[in-house]
Parts: C-alpha cells; sequence; structure tokens
C-alpha cells in the first residue's frame, strides 16, 4: 500500500459511497420488487464496512492523551448543517414545518455523524483494554439494545450500538492484521461463504421483509412476529455484514485508480447526494420508477454515478469543505491555547 497515500481505503471508499448513494435513491421505493430486495443487500454491508473504515483512521484522533479536536469540531459542523439542509427541503417542499428540526433524534443520512462524534469520544476509554474484550462487549449491547423499544433514533442510540462493534474493530485493526486476512488462503472460503449468503438474500429477500427490515438498525425486536429471534437475527445480519465486507476487500484495487478521488472526497458526496434524492423525490421520480423493475435498478444506477461524478468535481469539494472549516482553525486555536494552560 501507498505510504503517502493508501488508494486500497480510498478505492474501497469509492465503492462505498455508491453503494450509500444507490442505497439511498433506492430507499423511498416500497413494496416486493426486485428493487427493495437489492435495496435491502445493500444495507445488509455497507454501514457496516463504511463504519470499520472509519474506526481504521480513527487512531489519530486521540494520541498522546489529546483529542484531534479539529476533526471533532468538523463533524460536528457538518452534521447541524446537515440536519438544516435536509429539515429546509422538506419545508420548501410542504412536508415539514422547519420549526420540526430536531437535532437530537435523526433516522435519515446525518446519524452517520453523529454516531461517528461519540465513537471519537469514547477511544480514551475503549483504548485502555484489550480488542477481545471490548468487541465481545460492545456485540453484546448491540444484541442487548433491541429489546428496548426506546432505544431507536433518539441520540442515534440504537445506531451507535449496534454498528459499534464495527468502529471498534476498525480501530483496533493493525495494517499487518489485515494484509494477512486479505490473503489467498481466507479467500477462497470467505468470497463462496459470502456469495452464497448475497444470492440467499436477492433469491428470498421478498420473504423476508421484517427480519432485513432490522438491517437500518434503529429498530427493536418487537417489530418482529416473534420476539425471541430478534437478537439471532441480529447477530445472523451482523455475521453476513462481515463477510460480505471481507470478501469485497479482496477485490479492491491497491494502486491509485479512477475511483480514488471519489473515495478522497466522500463527505460531499455524502452530505449532497441526500439532498439531490429528497428534491428528485418530491419531483415525483418515484411515481413511476416502481414499476420500472430491473431498467429502473440500471436508470438508478447511473443516476447514481453521475451525481458521485458532479459532487466530485473540484469547484464542489472546495466549496463544501470551505463551509465545514469555516471559524474551525480559529476554534482549534482556542482549544489548544486552553489544553496547554
Amino acid at each position: 500500500m501507498n505510504k503517502e497515500r493508501d488508494y486500497f481505503f480510498d478505492n474501497l471508499k469509492a465503492v462505498l459511497i455508491f453503494l450509500v448513494v444507490l442505497g439511498h435513491f433506492l430507499l423511498p421505493i416500497h413494496g416486493e420488487s426486485v428493487l427493495v430486495v437489492v435495496k435491502r443487500l445493500i444495507y445488509v454491508f455497507h454501514m457496516p464496512l463504511f463504519v470499520f473504515v472509519s474506526g481504521y483512521f480513527a487512531k489519530k484522533i486521540y494520541k498522546n492523551g489529546q483529542y484531534n479536536f479539529k476533526k471533532i469540531l468538523y463533524l460536528i459542523k457538518a452534521y447541524i448543517i446537515f440536519v438544516i439542509a435536509i429539515q429546509i427541503v422538506y419545508a420548501l417542499c410542504g412536508f415539514r414545518d422547519f420549526s420540526e428540526i430536531n437535532f437530537f433524534s435523526q433516522s435519515g443520512a446525518p446519524w452517520y455523524l453523529f454516531a461517528m462524534i461519540v465513537w471519537y469520544l469514547t477511544i480514551p476509554v475503549i483504548r485502555k483494554y484489550k480488542e477481545i474484550p471490548v468487541l465481545i462487549v460492545t456485540v453484546a449491547l448491540a444484541l442487548i439494545a433491541g429489546y428496548f423499544k426506546n432505544i431507536g433514533d433518539f441520540l442515534c442510540m440504537s445506531r451507535i450500538l449496534v454498528f459499534g462493534p464495527f468502529f471498534y474493530l476498525g480501530y483496533y485493526m493493525e495494517q499487518p492484521v489485515l494484509e494477512r486476512a486479505l490473503r489467498p488462503v481466507y479467500r477462497r472460503v470467505v468470497v463462496p461463504a459470502a456469495v452464497a449468503i448475497c444470492a440467499g438474500i436477492l433469491a428470498f429477500g421478498s420473504k423476508l421483509k421484517d427480519e432485513l427490515g432490522m438491517v437500518y438498525e434503529n429498530i427493536s425486536y418487537y417489530e418482529l412476529d416473534d420476539v425471541w429471534e430478534g437478537p439471532f437475527v441480529r447477530l445472523a445480519l451482523m455475521i453476513a455484514a462481515f463477510l460480505i465486507s471481507w470478501a469485497i476487500m479482496f477485490f479492491v484495487p491497491r494502486g491509485k485508480t479512477c475511483l480514488s478521488v471519489i473515495g478522497q472526497n466522500t463527505m460531499p458526496v455524502y452530505m449532497l447526494h441526500r439532498i439531490l434524492r429528497d428534491i428528485l423525490m418530491f419531483a415525483g421520480i418515484y411515481d413511476y420508477l416502481g414499476d420500472w423493475g430491473w431498467f429502473a435498478l440500471f436508470v438508478l444506477i447511473c443516476l447514481s454515478i453521475c451525481v458521485i461524478y458532479l459532487l466530485v468535481h473540484p469547484k464542489v469539494v472546495n466549496q463544501v469543505n470551505k463551509i465545514l472549516t469555516l471559524y474551525t482553525p480559529r476554534l482549534w486555536g482556542r482549544i489548544r491555547r486552553n489544553q496547554a494552560i
């Protein structure tokens, strides 16, 4: 892997942001069409793998007893702006009053930014312990969380707990360990297992509506017909996400590709594509797509690619970064001075 720029992860993040965009474009489609089944498959693994990558790069957030508050401030600002922007779009389209804005309960895309802030803030605690005990405890918390009806969108608590194991797995993962995990000997086992899981979801996804509905990870087990199945379903989905994510990494290019620039600029894509999706949704595009079957999937794939290349344009990236970093250096300087005192 490149010492200056890790193109493996840039390429991986490019694949993941494409799946995020496509997943969000598929999200408003309901029923039992092929689009819904594909959507359920994407949601099984794309955010767990994204969270794993975020955890992998979180090692620099807290070093030598000090936080990298510059990164945390960046995420706080991005979260606030993202929530406000979505609320403005809904208000202008007449679907929601702007006064109903709620920064403490998010079920949509901003949840990831909020969760990242929380996971970052837990690093000083978890870094004191060995990885195995931490991963066991976080998996247990993820499974227990489903029994509490009130753990949902408030403070993004359900997703923080359920996706937490993937973040901490990434945080503890060292590059030599990752390199060993991607050796051909594992590929011969992991890839067929992941393919079988994907085939099973595509074949039976329409019959597993309630079970696969848990991939959004913000619902309780009481949404299922049988509550006792909840922890087993969630654990099975976590294992499926782990295996599919592992399998995908075998096929990610190690060198610089046309995808690399996308992976280096995922924040503008993550924030702005959701705004574009909402505008298209309110414009009525989904009144037609639901009946187009596989052709609709092709249309949405092409639309996702076009949106990504539009949003990684240098002018868009620079403008978004300028907004997100506005006043941050000044605040960062004050924090550094207070830490010195």
